[in-house]
This record gives C-alpha cells, structure tokens and sequence, in this order.
C-alpha cells in the first residue's frame, strides 16, 4: 500500500464514521454530516482521476475542515478548564469560519459572557445573554441557565431546571449535580448520579462522568476518594480547583480547619467566580455530611467505590511509569526499517532476506535466528505503520498492567511463536512462505489484553473487564475476517499470535501459590 493510499483510506474511513455520528445525534448534525460526506464524495471521485492527487486534495480538505476545527474544539475545552473564557471565545470565533455550521457560532455568545463575569462583570455578562432568552433564538434555555449559574444561584437553577424537565440538555446535568450538593440535598444529589452516570458512560463521555464522582466525593466529605481521583483520573485537572475540591471534601467531611486554610490560601486568586465559590463555602458553615446520608446513600457511594476499582484495574490506565519496553520495541522496528531502506529498500525480497526474513526451509536447516530478526522486519510504510499504530495502543496498556518484564515476555513468546508456528507448518508440506513482520507479536498483546479481561471477568466478577472482553472478541473477529478476504496476508501468522499471546498473558498473570 502505497502513502497516497493510505491517506485516502484515511480520509475514507474518517468521513463516514463522522457521517454515520453526525445522523446518529440528536438533533442530527447536517453541517458535519455535509461537509464529511462532501470531502469522501470528491477525494473517491477524483480518485478515478488520478490517486495522487486524490490524497493530495482530499487530505488537504480533511485536515482544513476536519482535522483543524476538531483540534481548535479540543483546545477550547482546554482553556474552558483553566477558565480561560476569553482565549476560548476568541478561537471559537476564528473556527466558525471553517464550520459555520452545526451552532458553532452560537458557542461565542455563552464563552464572552462567562469572560466578562470571570472579570467581575457580573451585570454586563446577564445583559449580555438576555438577548438571547426567548424562544426564538437557538440557545435561549443555555442563555437562560447560565444567568443563573454566572450568578451562582444554585436554588434557582434547580428550580428552572424541574421546571423545563426533559428540555433542558445533558450538558447541565452536571451543574444539577453540583447544585443539589451546594444547597445541601445530598441523598437527592446520589440518587441523580446513579441516574446520571450510566448516559455518560454511553457517551463515553468519561471526562464529565469524572467531575460527577469529584462533586459526589466532596459534598459526601470523602478526601481520600478525591485525592485518588486527582491522581489517576482527574490528574490534568487544574492545580487551583484541585485545591478548591479537596478543601471542600475537608469542609464537608468534618475537617473544616483543614478546609478553611486551603480556601484562604486559594482567596488571592484573580477570578471573580472562583471567589465566589470560597466566599459562598466559608459563609455557610454545615454538618459534617455523612451524619445526614440515608443507608442507601452509603450503598451508593460504597458501590461507587468498588467499580472505581474495577475501572482502575480494567480500564484505561490514566496514570502509569512511562512506557519503557513500548518505545523500545517501537525503536527496534523503526531501525531495522531505516537499516533496510540504506540497503536498498523494505519491499526489495533480498535486503529483507539478508537481514533476516523467515523462510521457514531455511530456518529448519539451521537458520533459527531467523524466527527473532523476521519479527522486526517490515515491507514497506503502510505494513510499517499499522503494526507501529497497533504496539503503541496496545502495548502501553499491557505494559502498564504487567511491567517490562512481563510485557516483553508476552511480546517475545508470541512473536517468535507465531513465526515458530508457520515453520513447523512447512514440516507438514505446506507451501513454502516469505514472512515478514511485528504481526503476530501484536495480535499477540490482543490476546494477552483478553486474558487480563477473562480473569477480570470470571475472577472478579468486574463488569467492565466482561465488557471490554466483548469488544476484544470483536476486533479479533473482524482482524480474522479482514486477514482470510486478502491473500497476501499470512492468517495463520496472526491467529498463533494471538492464541500464544492469550496463553503466555494467562501465564504471566498467574499468582504463585
């Protein structure tokens, strides 16, 4: 596969997945759904034409109006978290010239009028959204919530939000959640979260189901909970409401000598609506908070407690040492790479059998280096690339839940096993083969990634690890079907991997008796 086509399987495989999101949105997102469907229109129609600069145009107008804007939303929920409403209003703008579509426009309005009460201007910043809180215009009930929220009228807002219930969007789900703790309802407060976590969770929208757990564990007083968080899932969170948050677990939790420091030390902040938060904690002195939980409450917060664990321990790793034996491996095969491109190229069959590729006659009279040095071999940029793509995800996550030692040995055992496989398979009569390539070893990390989920499942009972095992299953399934359709791809090669990968992960993962 040539880089021209690979940028347009790329451009290809990108626009329809934000097709298909686009029309799946409620209310649909034509403005995506047009310009995505547009750009794979033109790029496979000029196609035709010519593939040069098919990738050249299309990949050009996927990275203007694709790629940039995506980028730009990204950096302004960075600047949201550090409240840096201005620099966040200002990009806003700039982007609505590549998306004028979709409201992107409309996000200027709220992001001006938080700059302005960031500043102080609390009156500016309602006159400037009461324009905007009729019916008529497009974010009339965000115009209409964020008065209240600028103004930190908790019991208002709640009483807003129950009146327009089901009108209202997800996005102030959160602020509900933080409302009911403000105004001290925290049994209602858990009893949203319970309701609240699982529509999240089917975003995926894992950054704003965190913030939820934060606001639960502060007004429930608990201060090693969020401590935890803000060391593994909340760990980017901004320094000043990490100290914010955890000073109001203290406040709640009976600590309220500890808490009233930490807000004092916070009070020579320059933002106006962070200083109204501390002044509103330090004026409304409380009972500590789990005094006045009901036992179900406690079940919730206890059961909140045991699926973090299990998230912890399946999911993602969100805090871990660098990944060491990952880039190591990464730098082998990009080296080898670089050492068959001096020689004469990475497709030339001669350069590669010099430098080691497996020719399983070869290997059985003698040559058993080969079963190491053919696994670090590539032929050409694309095999490259998708073997390079699928170590760095997969293998910083296995090392993360192994370690060097244990992650080396999977990706060895399945590597070298897998080319051991198809050299025994030439002891049987099989036709003679010319292999090449990391991808065993990483069919292998799937299968290692499988056992850590089947022992999460059937061990621990953690409904994530069954979950995820789900989706392991699926990819595997659909890497068999994609591996059986293209001949030149050797099957057998990934499925040993990834059966040696699942046993050696098993292996590695037993506990000594």
């Amino acid at each position: 596969m040539t880089f021209d086509r690979l940028v347009l399987w790329i451009v290809y495989f990108s626009t329809l997945v934000f097709v298909w999101r686009s029309l799946a949105n409620h209310p649909k997102q034509w403005g995506w759904a047009i310009v995505c469907g547009g750009i794979f229109s033109f790029s496979l129609g000029l196609s035709f034409v010519s593939i040069t600069w098919a990738a050249m145009v299309g990949g050009g107008l996927w990275l203007l109006l694709v790629l940039l804007p995506i980028l730009g939303l990204r950096q302004i929920n960075q600047w949201l978290k550090y409240d840096e409403y201005g620099r966040a209003a200002l990009l806003a703008r700039c982007l609505t010239w590549l998306h004028p579509a979709d409201g992107w426009g409309d996000r200027v309005i709220p992001l001006n009028a938080l700059a302005l009460a960031q500043r102080g201007q609390t009156v500016q910043a309602v006159q400037s959204l009461k324009p905007h809180q009729t019916p008529k215009s497009p974010i009339y009930l965000t115009a209409i919530a964020l008065e209240f929220l600028i103004q930190r009228q908790w019991q208002e807002f709640i009483t807003w939000l129950q009146s327009h219930e089901g009108q209202v969007p997800l996005n102030f789900a959160l602020y509900h959640l933080r409302a009911l703790g403000e105004t001290g309802r925290f049994d209602l407060m858990l009893r949203e979260f319970v309701a609240l976590s699982p529509r999240l969770k089917d975003l995926g929208d894992f950054e704003r189901l965190s913030l939820a757990r934060l606001y639960v564990f502060a007004f429930c007083g608990d201060s090693q909970s969020v401590s935890r968080l803000f060391k593994r899932e909340l760990r980017d969170y901004p320094p000043m409401k990490q100290q914010f948050w955890q000073a109001t677990a203290d406040w709640y939790g009976g600590r309220s000598h500890l808490g009233q420091q930490r807000f004092q030390d916070l009070l020579k902040t320059r933002h106006h609506l962070f200083k109204q938060d501390i002044h509103h904690r330090l004026e409304t002195p409380v009972k500590p908070t789990p005094a006045q939980l009901n036992s179900l409450s406690f079940h919730i917060l206890e059961q909140l407690k045991t699926t973090l664990t299990q998230e912890r321990r399946y999911g993602t790793p969100v805090s871990a040492p660098p990944a060491f034996g990952t880039w190591g491996l990464i730098a082998l095969n990009l080296l080898a790479f670089y050492i068959a491109i001096r020689l004469g190229g990475s497709q030339n069959v001669w350069v590669l059998y010099r430098l080691g590729a497996l020719v399983p006659s070869h290997a059985l009279a003698g040559e058993w280096w080969r079963l190491v040095t053919s696994t670090f071999l590539h032929f050409g940029v694309a095999h490259l690339a998708m073997n390079l793509f699928g170590l760095y995800i997969l293998g910083k996550f296995l090392e993360a839940r192994l370690g060097l030692i244990r992650f080396l040995l999977v990706y060895l055992i399945s590597g070298i096993g897998s080319m051991g496989f198809i050299t025994l398979l030439a002891l049987q009569g099989s036709n003679e083969q010319f292999v090449v390539g990391a991808s065993g070893a990483v069919m292998g990390l799937i299968g290692a990634i499988a056992a850590i989920f089947w022992q999460g499942w059937r061990q621990d009972k953690a409904e994530i690890a069954r979950e995820r095992l789900r989706s392991i299953v699926l990819i595997i399934l659909i890497q068999a079907i994609f591996d059986l359709s293209i001949p030149e791809i050797c099957f057998l090669c990934h499925a040993s991997g990834g059966v040696l990968g699942f046993l050696s992960g098993l292996l590695v993962l037993r506990k000594p008796s």
